[in-house]
């Protein structure tokens, strides 16, 4: 009896051993597991404890939504200089400058000093089909007065939904008009072309939307029936174009090329950032002359575009060395319609290179905008000579302070007038144009 009631608590006490080993086991497990999970939020607490202590203390008050938000986007300010938070509110803007569509009248306006002159109409638009007209002064927009209003606050005021009315009130050589306009869709193209003479064409890339890519070879081939036949030579001015769409770029890099690397991608998400874009032979144009211009401005896929041609010795570079932005962005949408933009991946130019900020694409003729500004900026480019000594640099210093500064319009390209009119304040232009016939 006392053998079986030993060998009874042996069992009992190796089973409830087995038991609490087995209970211990899986606390542990269970909390590395836990651990594991919660090691990339581990400052949540602060953060919680940090945003409790501003919504009950701070003397203002401020909601969790606009507290969130910030912090959002002060941790992507923190990344660098690409990644962004957008708003409900910006990130529709956004999407609307990308698509190259907006909810709105179709006019671009500028200030002057009775109100808001309407210089250009889109064609096919609403403030088109409404009878609208270059020229009108916009006064007044549903019955208030514009005069002391922002740009932006009009801007805000002609957005509407879709298919709703806005009664615009505008002076036309002398006659006040009420003209309504129906809101709608309003597409702005990126691309405006210019038929210089027979054989040579112009055109100016704004920025790379959804369709950029497709819009210039239509306009390309627009400029080829107006001349005739082929393009000799073809100036695509990329100045001041801050890039967009990758694919774009990349559209407009293979119409000019039939083989090699055009782009290639490198991120930590495998096959949804590491991408080779490679260049093929169909609807390929190896015969025009090809001269980009490019400035300080000029980044991300407009440095695709210049950069893979040159490298394929498809183009010649005027101009000024390019922004460097190697970068690739992606944007991720949240259900109370904001989004972050973020950063993914990084872009290789054809040869491998990776461009940074400071380290852009160098033309391959360096011009200033004007010869006005030339002698200048030749001083200014020799002083950042670090191995001139005291005195060479004394010297030049004083030059480069009796020479005039160069103004505003000088620094940043103007796109207004005929392209031929530009030639006598452009220099870049003028040589891209020179350059652009054989």
């Amino acid at each position: 009896m006392d053998v079986f009631k030993n060998a009874a608590v042996r069992a009992f006490l190796l089973t409830l051993a087995v038991l609490a080993g087995g209970l211990f086991l899986g606390q542990w497990t269970g909390k590395a597991v836990y651990a594991q999970v919660q090691a990339p939020y581990e400052g949540l607490d602060t953060f919680t404890r940090a945003l409790t202590q501003i919504q009950v203390n701070y003397v203002e008050e401020r909601s969790t939504e606009q507290l969130v938000q910030a912090a959002i986007a002060g941790m992507t300010d923190a990344l660098d200089e690409q990644s962004a938070y957008f708003d409900p509110e910006s990130y529709a803007r956004l999407k609307e400058h990308t698509e190259g569509t907006g909810s709105g009248i179709g006019v671009t306006v500028q200030p002057s000093d009775d109100g808001l002159l309407i210089t250009e109409i889109i064609q096919g638009g609403p403030a088109d089909l409404a009878g609208l007209v270059g020229g009108d002064l916009l006064l007044a927009i549903d019955g208030q007065p514009i005069l002391d209003w922002s740009l932006e606050k009009v801007a805000k005021r002609i957005q509407g939904p879709r298919g709703s009315e806005i009664l615009l009130l505008v002076r036309r050589k002398g006659d006040a008009l009420n003209i309504p306009v129906i809101r709608d869709q309003v597409h702005t193209s990126a691309v405006q072309g210019r038929l210089v003479h027979a054989g040579l064409g112009y055109i100016r890339l704004e920025h790379f939307q959804r369709r950029s890519g497709q819009e210039l070879l239509d306009e390309k081939a627009r400029l080829e029936s107006l001349s005739g036949g082929k393009l000799q030579g073809l100036v695509i001015d990329l100045r001041s174009n801050p890039g967009g769409l990758l694919e774009e770029a990349v559209i407009v890099s293979n119409h000019f090329l039939d083989s090699g690397t055009i782009v290639e991608t490198e991120g930590r998400l495998g096959q949804a950032t590491n991408q080779v874009h490679t260049a093929t032979a169909e609807n390929t144009d190896t015969q025009t002359r090809v001269i980009i211009l490019i400035n300080g401005m000029s980044a991300s896929a407009s440095e695709i575009v210049a950069g893979s041609l040159q490298e394929a010795g498809r183009a010649q570079l005027v101009g000024q060395v390019s922004y460097g932005k190697g970068s690739v962005q992606s944007y991720y949408e949240y259900p109370d319609n904001s989004a972050m933009k973020l950063t993914i991946a990084r872009y290789l130019l054809g040869s491998g290179r990776h461009l940074e900020r400071g380290k852009g694409i160098e033309p391959d003729h360096l011009v200033a905008l004007d010869s006005a500004s030339a002698p200048r900026q030749a001083l200014l480019d020799a002083l950042a000579d670090t191995q001139m000594d005291a005195g060479e640099r004394s010297k030049l210093v004083a030059l480069a302070q009796a020479l005039p500064a160069p103004q505003r319009a000088q620094l940043s390209p103007s796109f207004e007038g005929p392209v031929s009119e530009r030639t006598g304040r452009d220099a870049q232009l003028a040589l891209a144009l020179e350059l652009a016939i054989p």
